[in-house]
């Protein structure tokens, strides 16, 4: 049983998140034991100042817009022993799918890439993509705006060049990727500063040459995530993701150290999720997106993963105290 702290000694937490983040994340087993362990977590109200509430040590949030990335400024610039999770620009990077990506390849860690992809600015450049150089078909189609938004989510695989310019429903500027028979399997790796954990979901299935002949024949050329497995499998009487167990081991811990502190040191993120997939034709992993401050409850134990987050943040802020004073 953790030790019940008083309260001039809690560290007071104030969260701005969506309604759905809320009531996912901030649930009543959470906020009890957070406090029982020393965090306060406080409701934040963003129609009024950040300075007219509190006080707050720490500030975790995931809204956007120009309004309140000027409240987290005069609210840091008025409290700069505070801590805000996370910084307004750093969030804003991944909210393109093109500098999202960038450092992945820059942290030159052996067995860790992105696939190759392109950025289309406009439905003319469309016409020219069965040129580009590295990528070939089929594509997966993804808005180059990555916000949150339902558009954001909308994604399509394009089987071939047809495809492009008809039924395509994402507008330019948008993403085209390359897609990689992966097993079907996605690691989803969670990273909160030192914590990582990998979890592995369902993806998309891998698709033949056969399969993808009999898929374009029978569509538009064009095809939205949902109903991609549903095709594969009609097109190919003898389906199934034929993996090894080998192929389909988590990546190895330290491995996912490496990455998760590069991308920490890069980012300047806490809190954020990596996606990566095992190529096929190869030994390395690929990363496909990166998410900001994703759904921790969906972990086992969350609550005392994410006390400990805080907990450490409290920490941090003591020792700079220290080596200051």
């Amino acid at each position: 049983m953790p030790e019940v702290v008083g309260e001039s000694n809690l560290f007071s937490v104030g969260y701005a998140l969506p309604e759905r983040k809320i009531e996912a994340f901030m649930v009543p087993s959470f906020i009890n034991y957070a406090r029982e362990r020393g965090i306060d977590f406080i409701p934040i109200d963003v129609s009024k100042p950040l300075t007219e509430q509190g006080p707050f040590d720490c500030i975790i949030h995931k809204l956007y817009g120009d309004e309140w990335d000027l409240n987290l400024k005069d609210f840091s610039d008025n409290n700069p022993n505070a801590t805000v999770i996370d910084h307004p620009s750093a969030i804003q990077r991944l909210h393109d799918r093109i500098s999202m990506l960038e450092p992945v390849s820059q942290l030159n860690i052996p067995q860790l890439n992105i696939p190759n992809q392109i950025l289309v600015r406009d439905s003319e450049s469309l016409k020219n993509v069965e040129t580009i150089k590295d990528l070939s078909f089929p594509v997966i189609a993804k808005s180059l705006i990555a916000d949150g938004s339902p558009n954001a989510h909308t994604m399509s695989l394009v089987l071939n060049h047809e495809g492009l310019t008809k039924g395509l429903e994402i507008e330019p500027p948008l993403i085209l990727q390359q897609f990689v028979n992966h097993g079907g399997i996605i690691f989803k790796t969670y990273v909160a500063d030192d914590y990582v954990e990998c979890v592995k979901r369902s993806s998309l299935p891998d698709i033949s040459e056969e399969t993808l002949e009999k898929m374009a024949s029978e569509s538009n050329g064009v095809m939205s995530f949902s109903k991609i497995s549903g095709a594969v499998m009609a097109c190919d009487d003898g389906w199934s993701n034929n993996n090894s167990d080998e192929k389909l081991k988590m990546p190895a811990p330290e491995f996912l150290k490496e990455v998760a502190k590069g991308l920490r040191q890069a980012l300047g993120l806490h809190l954020f999720n990596l996606d990566m997939i095992k190529d096929d034709k190869g030994d390395g992993f690929l990363v496909v997106d990166i998410n900001y401050f994703p759904g921790y409850e969906k972990l086992p134990s969350y609550e005392t993963v994410m006390t400990d987050f805080f907990l450490n943040i409290k920490k941090s802020q003591e020792e700079k105290k220290m080596t200051t004073n």
